[in-house]
């Protein structure tokens, strides 16, 4: 049961968020019931399993980096259930209902930090569609949401433990309820109360349609290079390449003038999607200049940039200014494994306009807190982000918008080529949200409110409650060490029970 809620609740596409707070309770149980290391070798199974079902569904299982990674998640997740059986299980006291969510936050925070991978594994994220508890982030960051979550499950097996007689679990019931209504009711308070502006700008996702896209790729497949091979691509008859990027670009700057014709005065590309030969950007980009200009609008535009050295592509967003000029130029931070291009230097480039502070990262940069932080301190209002995703992936990133925009206190913008694009407001509302798989030509059309950067306690603080569980953690294995000395007789070491 622990396995098959697992599954439901770390899937990409799934995230059934009531199997996260269930999962557990049944892991939990198990590991608790059987011989520690029988026990905890298969919830470490149950886990690795669930993140192979993931890797399978988006393709990612053939990428031995991505593999190796996930491996090590596993193992980290398996450390939560280790603490709860080797140090928890010999406390009756409420107080060891603490050691499971500790751990847990501790080992999402170790990961994200040191694996370089983003924030993958963070249970909080299966609640991006409860904004009460969502508003938490703006305290702690997802990591406080996964606290909730994972004590939660830590308090129902307790109980389960117990019988649920309510005499001897009354005391932890409440403590529990009393907590979960005190971060419910604070989110609910935020949520009415600092409510967005009623002003707002009119911003546009754009992609190009699928027809431009199926004649782009037969125009080079005839060609006999590959779009995903930039070695070859930049070394074809450049005519030819030229002529066989066109209808992709051609159909992004017709729907950026159709867009902002009718009104957007923000509009935003998607990631790659578009391509084109180092000699050939400045046209594009004049192309687009001229829209920006007879239409007054600001124009994220996003494209590959394929270039004679290696390693011959670069993924670049440029945002062009209702005057006509290219305001920055930003190289994605962040390339995914499946990325054989050179990162980015890592500063978000933050552009002032009439619409607050605009800024801008490309897909995966997003997944790193750090990154985004930066935008935070540069008074960001408004961060747009162009993506690419694909069939099994599509809906991952648009689920942790929502947290990105309520860590930080500005709204987002996520124009995702093959996946879902999302507009999100500084408090996690879904302001618009377009599927690629469900429309012949993806449009996001959103109304995003207009406003100063909402300080958050989280942008001032980081990490705070992450490393502070991760000093509950240190003494957690302290306590770990205590008891089996003290159960090996050693004098001095608390008792000398065998």
């Amino acid at each position: 049961m622990g396995t098959v809620l697992l599954v439901l609740a770390v899937h990409s596409n799934w995230h059934l968020a009531s199997a996260a707070w269930l999962f557990p309770v049944f892991l939990l149980r198990y590991s608790r019931l059987r011989p520690a290391r029988r026990g905890l070798l298969r919830v470490g199974c149950a886990l690795g399993l669930a993140q192979l079902v993931w890797l399978i569904s988006t393709g990612m299982v053939f990428v031995p980096s991505v593999l190796a990674v996930f491996a090590v998640l596993a193992v980290v997740q398996t450390l939560p259930f280790a603490a709860d059986r080797l140090v928890a299980a010999r406390s009756g006291s409420v107080c060891s209902t603490l050691v499971y969510p500790v751990v847990l936050v501790c080992g999402e925070c170790l990961f994200t930090q040191l694996a370089n991978f983003g924030d993958y594994g963070v249970l909080g994220f299966t609640q991006h569609g409860f904004l009460p508890l969502v508003q938490l982030a703006s305290v702690t960051g997802v990591y406080g949401v996964s606290f909730v979550v994972a004590w939660t499950a830590s308090v129902a097996h307790w109980a389960w433990g117990r019988g649920f007689r309510w005499r001897e679990i009354r005391r932890g019931a409440l403590v529990w309820a009393g907590v979960t209504a005190l971060v419910l009711g604070a989110g609910g308070v935020r949520l009415v109360c600092f409510a967005p502006t009623t002003d707002t700008v009119r911003v546009a996702g754009i992609s190009a349609g699928r027809a431009a896209e199926r004649a782009t790729e037969r125009a080079l497949h005839t060609a006999g290079q590959e779009l995903w091979r930039p070695r070859n691509l930049v070394r074809a008859d450049p005519r030819r390449v030229r002529a066989a990027l066109a209808p992709v670009a051609d159909d992004l700057v017709a729907a950026t003038d159709r867009e902002a014709r009718a009104g957007a005065r923000i509009v935003v590309w998607p990631e790659t999607q578009a391509g084109v030969l180092a000699d050939g950007r400045q046209r594009l980009l004049g192309r687009v200049a001229e829209i920006a200009r007879k239409r007054r609008a600001y124009v994220n535009t996003a494209f590959a940039l394929y270039t004679p050295q290696p390693p011959y592509v670069r993924n670049v967003a440029a945002l062009v200014t209702p005057e006509g000029k290219v305001a920055r130029t930003y190289d994605k931070t962040h390339p995914t494994p499946m990325e054989p291009m050179t990162p980015g230097k890592g500063a978000v480039p933050v552009t002032g306009s009439p619409y607050g502070r605009l800024a801008t990262v490309i897909c995966y940069d997003a997944d790193f807190p750090g990154l985004m932080r930066q935008a935070a301190d540069q008074d960001t209002a408004l961060i747009m982000v162009p993506a690419n995703d694909w069939a099994g992936f599509e809906s991952l990133h648009a689920q942790r918008a929502v947290f990105r925009s309520v860590e930080y206190g500005y709204a987002m913008v996520r124009q995702s080529v093959h996946g879902v694009a999302t507009a999100v407001d500084h408090q996690g509302r879904i302001r618009g949200m377009a599927d690629y798989f469900t429309a012949d030509r993806q449009t996001l059309v959103s109304e995003v409110p207009v406003q100063p950067r909402t300080d958050t306690l989280y942008s001032r603080t980081g990490d705070l409650f992450a490393l502070l569980c991760a000093g509950g953690t240190l003494l957690v294995v302290a306590l770990g060490v205590r008891g089996r000395r003290a159960r090996a007789g050693v004098p001095g070491a608390g008792g000398d029970r065998p």
